[in-house]
């Protein structure tokens, strides 16, 4: 059954469109080149669109850890002007850190010679200027001690310094964010004050800790590897972290917090010291880092376009400097930068934002481009030479542009599934590629097809490819005077030079369809390429069990980046000791507390988070308050719990830090929220997940409305999100693109086989991913969606051209679609991958993921439509029968002949007339003619017979050099003229 409705009348369209194209090219040449001119302009402004890479574009705008956020700072909103309290920072902007290790990365960093270049280190950072001039006057210098983030320093501070030195010591008002050893030792190392003989144990340690309003154990959160002895006294450490934090509340701030973060990463770059080695993280550090990639990418734009562009030239030429096609290439690979050009300007000119991920979009785009033009040229290679031009390119856009038409549908397809993905950064390349993919359709239509038409005239009227010369006079043109002077017709004459192109098709298209042809249809061949299959099928879903998920941190960075080194720092030294999980229980004035007491409700409730796999300790204000009541003597009621809480332990000077943990209601009598920040410890990027998924069912289990959060759950979010984020877009863009197919491909039973390919292709992408080390993460999703379209393009360039034989057995048929697109397939695959290779210049895993995954869709999709596809179609293809084969050929014979046919006909009669009555021709030359026998018929009449015709009746192999190849077997026009 053949449901060709609608194919057909794309044929026809696209037929009468390429009359248009051919009677008036220019328009379709000059309009989009002044649309790309247009267009371009909009590329002028990618450096202000371009969006600095932070952690959210690789979450989902749908993450729930963005409402959890946003809870928490709605509650227990926190400001620059806010004392700074680490374990109860949930805003991470403008803050970050270095951490100093010893030259010798096993030595002790406590050591005092290590201490005193740390120290040094940390006074040139703190003396370290930026130019700020926020009002049009002055500039001025502005160092870290203007613009840090401060907090009070309490007595407590006071009576650990006395313990250390004399207790004359003066201490501080206030300090900025640093680490309190550095500025304990800048009085051991700098002052002439002595230094009482006591070992640094971690009671030393915590009451330095408490002074500035860590928890009691929180030195240690900014010492990596530290060892103690029997005595549970520091011995030593590997490592010490020197954090800091920027005002940034308003623009003006947060400007110079970016000068100030990119110089101190500019210094650290070049410091270099003898004692001391330096790792840092700053929040700039994932922006800049990877804006390196993007820079990199960009300059190799031009040796993209100039090698794809020198392989397309090479594959349009043979070796005649008239039938060769350089331009032709060169128009292909400019309309598809020029579609490039304009679908990026426009959605720049729209007003959209550009990541460094979208800047992978032009290579992928254009290289998958360029692999129209391989379609086009075969189409036009096989149409018959005879013809006059305007019938060959209506002829070459009815065969062609359907077949182009299915591919450009389902690429654009699978990038605008895409485009509904909830990962902003790929959303964001999905819509670049869907603008540049729609242009790039339109111009291959337009200026490809205008570009198309200029080639073949020049052709057909014999000028050389390069020099545009008119070249020696023909074959044809000589055979024609020759004839004439031997008695031939002397009414006839060689169609105008303009009317006619001789060539034959390309021998690779030849050798698909016979050498390559024969191999698939050998039975031994079959069965192999089947077991091969199966084999491949089997180890791809092994690999698919076994894939991994997520995108880790450090992968969004080069692999020579600071950034990259540091992290791999923190791992090793301070996993143990990461940030807090902010535990909250809100609505407690409405909450139904079952008889119980609140506080005893709130004490169980953080119970539950504490010391479980990933966490330790809380610091718990409700802990400290009865710790303080009970000191003082207190007694605590339902009816004066809030008062006291409220008027007598927050007002300690003490106590200052659980101001932000506590909300109460707006009479002021009752609680409303609660929070408590839990230490959390181990967790890794391997287990993220984990731990937000537990910490979430227990928030979720609670008697009291709970929420919870972490600095690291927007980047987790992205593990639970991208496996059904994949399969749901993979399920949308397959059904989408299986519609597709159905109408456009005219037989049902080789729509369904491109679906199987679609299936087996993904499973082949998911499986043979985890044996190259990519992650399914939302980088191989961009491109497991984006094969969608990609994979099917070559089925169904095979598949369309399959289905469209009539009468004629599947083996021929599989010959047939093979001679059209064996050698495009094979062309577009390469030229894909040379493409794509560039991507490889890039240092990060990022765009690794994209060039492997991508070189897995294009080599899958080529031996599907190659290999694999020829073998199902033929086998499990309903072809005609012996029977049906000759009514279809008797009916072919029915129809009234059209005027080409009766034209035909009459020249054939005519020249067997002049052969059986002409007696001169005694000097013919041999090299005209294969067979003697012929030597007294009209030669001009022989020639103007049509192929197909003289084939079987008069003209010889040899004379059939000088023409086109038989067409393909079963081959009919698609219309008549």
């Amino acid at each position: 059954m053949r449901i060709d409705c609608v194919e057909r009348r794309f044929a026809a369209v696209f037929a009468d469109y390429a009359s248009i194209v051919v009677k008036c090219p220019w328009p379709f040449v000059i309009i989009p080149v002044i649309i790309t001119i247009s267009l371009s302009t909009g590329l002028l402004r990618h450096k202000q669109a371009f969006m600095k890479d932070e952690l959210e574009l690789y979450t989902p705008t749908d993450a729930k850890a963005r409402d959890e956020l946003a809870q928490l700072d709605q509650l227990f909103h926190i400001n620059d002007s806010d004392p700074f309290y680490a374990t109860r920072r949930y805003d991470i902007k403008r803050a970050g850190y270095i951490i100093v290790t010893h030259r010798e990365e096993e030595r002790d960093i406590l050591n005092p010679l290590a201490m005193h270049a740390a120290m040094q280190l940390w006074s040139i950072v703190q003396a370290m200027t930026v130019e700020d001039d926020p009002t049009g006057g002055p500039l001025r210098r502005i160092n870290y001690p203007s613009i840090c983030v401060k907090f009070p320093m309490p007595p407590e501070f006071g009576r650990a310094i006395h313990a250390l030195f004399s207790p004359n010591v003066t201490t501080p008002d206030e300090i900025c964010v640093s680490n309190p050893l550095v500025e304990v030792f800048k009085l051991i190392l700098v002052s002439d004050r002595s230094f009482l003989n006591r070992s640094i144990d971690e009671i030393t340690l915590g009451q330095i800790g408490d002074a500035v309003q860590l928890d009691a154990a929180g030195m240690t959160h900014l010492l990596g590897g530290v060892t103690l002895d029997s005595q549970r006294r520091i011995a030593g450490a590997k490592a010490m972290m020197l954090p800091y934090a920027l005002r940034h509340s308003s623009l003006a701030e947060d400007r110079v917090a970016e000068q100030w973060e990119l110089q101190l990463a500019e210094f650290l770059a070049n410091y270099d010291s003898p004692i001391i080695r330096t790792a840092w993280w700053t929040y700039e550090t994932l922006a800049s880092e990877s804006a390196r990639d993007r820079h990199q990418l960009i300059n190799m734009l031009l040796p993209c376009f100039l090698a794809v562009s020198l392989y397309t030239i090479l594959t349009c030429c043979v070796f005649s400097w008239r039938r060769s096609r350089p331009w032709l290439a060169i128009g292909g690979v400019f309309s598809a930068a020029m579609a490039i050009a304009s679908g990026v300007g426009l959605m720049l000119l729209l007003g959209f934002g550009m990541t460094s991920v979208a800047y992978s979009m032009p290579f992928i785009v254009f290289s998958v481009g360029v692999d129209n033009v391989f379609i086009l040229l075969s189409a036009w290679r096989a149409t018959a030479t005879h013809d006059t031009l305007e019938h060959r390119l209506r002829e070459t856009f009815a065969e062609a542009a359907v077949s182009i038409t299915v591919t450009s549908l389902t690429d654009l397809i699978s990038f605008a599934v895409g485009c509904a993905t909830e990962f902003p950064s790929v959303k964001m390349f999905c819509m670049y590629a869907v603008a540049a993919v729609v242009f790039t359709y339109v111009y291959q239509l337009t200026f490809f097809a205008g570009i198309m038409v200029f080639t073949c005239r020049r052709e057909i009227s014999n000028r050389n490819c390069v020099t545009f010369l008119k070249g020696k006079e023909n074959d044809e043109v000589k055979l024609s005077r020759k004839l004439q002077q031997m008695g031939g017709n002397p009414h006839w004459h060689p169609p105008p030079a303009s009317d006619r192109s001789f060539e034959k098709n390309h021998v690779m298209a030849r050798f698909f369809k016979t050498h390559y042809s024969d191999f698939l249809l050998n039975p031994v061949v079959r069965i192999v390429i089947l077991c091969s299959f199966f084999a491949y099928l089997g180890i791809a879903t092994y690999g698919c069990t076994n894939v991994k998920l997520g995108l880790e941190p450090n992968d969004l960075l080069p692999d020579n980046s600071y950034g990259k080194r540091t992290l791999q720092v923190a791992e090793k030294y301070f996993s143990d000791y990461g940030s807090s999980l902010h535990v909250w229980m809100y609505n407690l004035s409405r909450a139904d507390t079952g008889g119980k007491k609140i506080w005893v409700l709130l004490d169980e409730e953080i119970g539950y988070y504490e010391h479980t796999e990933f966490t330790g300790s809380s610091d718990s204000w409700l802990r400290t308050f009865f710790a303080f009541v009970k000191q003082a003597g207190l007694l605590i009621t339902g009816e004066n719990f809030v008062y006291i809480l409220k008027n007598v332990f927050l007002s300690q000077p003490q106590f200052a830090k659980y101001n932000r943990d506590v909300v109460f209601d707006l009479s002021g009598t009752a609680l409303d929220a609660s929070r408590v920040p839990v230490h959390l410890r181990q967790v890794g990027a391997a287990n993220q997940s984990r731990a937000m998924d537990l910490f979430r069912k227990l928030a979720a289990g609670s008697q009291l409305q709970t929420g919870v959060y972490a600095d690291f759950f927007q980047f987790a979010e992205q593990y639970n999100a991208v496996l059904p984020g994949t399969l749901s877009s993979i399920g949308y863009a397959g059904v989408a693109v299986i519609v597709v197919s159905l109408l456009l491909i005219p037989e049902p039973i080789a729509s369904l086989w491109v679906c199987f390919s679609i299936v087996s292709i993904n499973i082949g992408i998911l499986g043979f991913m985890t044996f190259w080390s990519v992650r399914l993460d939302f980088i191989s999703m961009v491109t497991i969606v984006m094969s969608i379209g990609f994979c099917v393009d070559f089925a169904a360039h095979l598949a369309y051209n399959f289905a469209k034989g009539e009468g004629i057995s599947a083996d021929d048929r599989m010959r047939n679609a093979l001679y059209a697109v064996g050698w495009p397939i094979l062309q577009s695959a390469t030229s894909t991958i040379l493409g794509v290779s560039f991507m490889a210049t890039a240092e990060s895993y990022v765009f690794r993921s994209f060039l492997k995954t991508i070189i897995l869709v294009i080599t899958l999709g080529a031996l599907h439509g190659l290999v694999i596809l020829p073998v199902l179609l033929t086998l499990f293809s309903c072809g005609p029968s012996a029977e049906e084969k000759s009514e279809g050929a008797a009916s072919e014979y029915d129809k009234p002949p059209s005027y080409r046919e009766r034209r035909d006909s009459h020249q054939i009669a005519e020249a067997r007339l002049n052969a059986q009555y002409s007696s001169q021709a005694k000097d013919i030359q041999v090299k005209y003619l294969s067979n003697p026998d012929l030597f007294h018929q009209s030669m001009a009449d022989i020639y103007s017979a049509p192929s197909e015709y003289a084939e079987t009746d008069i003209v010889v192999p040899e004379m059939r050099q000088l023409g086109s190849d038989p067409k393909p077997i079963g081959k009919k026009d698609s219309f008549t003229t």
